[in-house]
């Protein structure tokens, strides 16, 4: 049982976490880093005494568990873990066993964060809100399981084909944005949503948090920052869905001034339900011009991640410390009050240096052992 153990956590939880370690990182620094020690008793508190925050977190939560089943199941399709499939031949007993402690390695930063917060919602007289916290983080896993035990006896699951969306895709021609946009719900929507979902909690959270004290606008640069980071993985598949599903893109006759436009476009789009939400939620004392200036920061970050894109393939171990070097880099920066229009400015600029020097040159390689140094470099 212990040799199964280890081909499973070397196959699917050490690959989890070394895929989504930016995403992770980001997780934890907000639950953790971020707020200030007395601000995380007093969530505590609101969450636990609150039915209906509780049910948001757990909500929050269930979005987190789609996503490691999602990766599990995405490596079941794979043909390189085919073997994965040899596991319905070990008695069932052991193998939901083995399933389960998969499931919950994967939930290890939700299981430390609820205990964290259940400590002190424990301390502060909310002992039933901790013990249905505590029953939904044991039970919930058990989904995963049964997930996993599906898809172990259904190796190839069926294909539909949506009628709905052939219906559109006759009748109306859809415009450029939009391919990409309609490629990440179609191939993607688990990493959309989680996305948005988290993105647009932490413009609330950041909002709410400070109700009756003075707000510094370089907490919101600092999210905006986080913000824009956070979206590298869509900026990748951006990337990786125009040069292999629309290698044509650069033929077509457009001007770089004309593809500019169409990409701000689109960024201005992925970013529009951080700006709505932020619009929703702004403190009286943030001004209506800050809020254009956070927007524009959304922007040249992305603009700044995708001309690196096409600087240079990465792969997700690089990918994934550019990241965090960028947002440490920023946060400096901006706790040194250096002016927000100056950050969009250098980079936008440089974003744009990247698209205008490398669009026509860049090339996505799909083997990684291609991106390693040749012994003559």
């Amino acid at each position: 049982m212990l040799s199964l153990w280890n081909i499973l956590y070397k196959t699917l939880v050490r690959e989890y976490y070394r895929q989504n370690t930016g995403f992770l990182f980001l997780s934890l620094m907000f639950g953790f880093g971020i707020l200030r020690p007395e601000d995380h008793i007093a969530l505590s508190a609101y969450v636990f005494a609150s039915p209906f925050l509780l049910l948001l977190v757990f909500g929050l939560w269930a979005l987190y568990h789609l996503k490691t089943l999602f990766f599990v199941r995405q490596r079941f399709l794979w043909d390189s873990h085919a073997f994965l499939y040899e596991l319905v031949l070990i008695p069932k007993s052991i193998r939901w066993i083995l399933l389960w402690g998969i499931q919950m390695m994967l939930w290890l930063p939700v299981l430390a964060y609820a205990a964290f917060v259940g400590y002190y919602g424990w301390k502060l007289g909310q002992p039933e809100a901790v013990i249905i916290t505590a029953s939904y983080l044991l039970i919930l896993p058990l989904t995963g399981v049964w997930a996993y035990e599906y898809r172990l006896f259904r190796p190839n699951p069926d294909t539909h084909l949506n009628q709905l969306s052939a219906f559109f895709n006759r009748r109306f021609t859809k415009p450029y944005w939009s391919y990409f946009v309609l490629y990440l719900f179609n191939k993607a929507p688990i990493l959309l949503f989680l996305t948005k979902a988290f993105t647009c909690v932490v413009v609330v959270g950041v909002c709410k948090i400070y109700p009756t004290d003075t707000y510094d606008e370089r907490l919101f640069s600092l999210a905006g920052t986080a913000i824009g980071i956070v979206h590298v993985v869509l900026v990748l598949h951006l990337y990786e869905f125009e040069h292999v599903q629309l290698p044509m893109l650069r033929n077509l006759p457009f001007t770089l001034a004309q593809r500019f436009y169409k990409y701000s476009g689109l960024f201005a789009l992925l970013m529009l339900p951080e700006t709505l939400f932020l619009f929703r939620y702004l403190p009286k004392e943030i001004s209506f011009l800050y809020t254009v200036e956070w927007w524009g920061l959304l922007i040249s970050l992305l603009w700044l991640i995708f001309g690196r894109f096409l600087q240079k393939h990465h792969t997700m171990e690089h990918l994934l410390k550019l990241g965090i070097y960028t947002f440490i880099a920023l946060y400096f920066v901006i706790m040194f009050r250096v002016p927000i229009l100056v950050i969009i400015t250098l980079c936008i600029g440089a974003g744009i240096f990247l698209f205008h020097r490398h669009y026509y040159r860049s090339e996505y390689l799909i083997d990684s052992k291609a991106l390693e140094p040749r012994p003559e470099d």
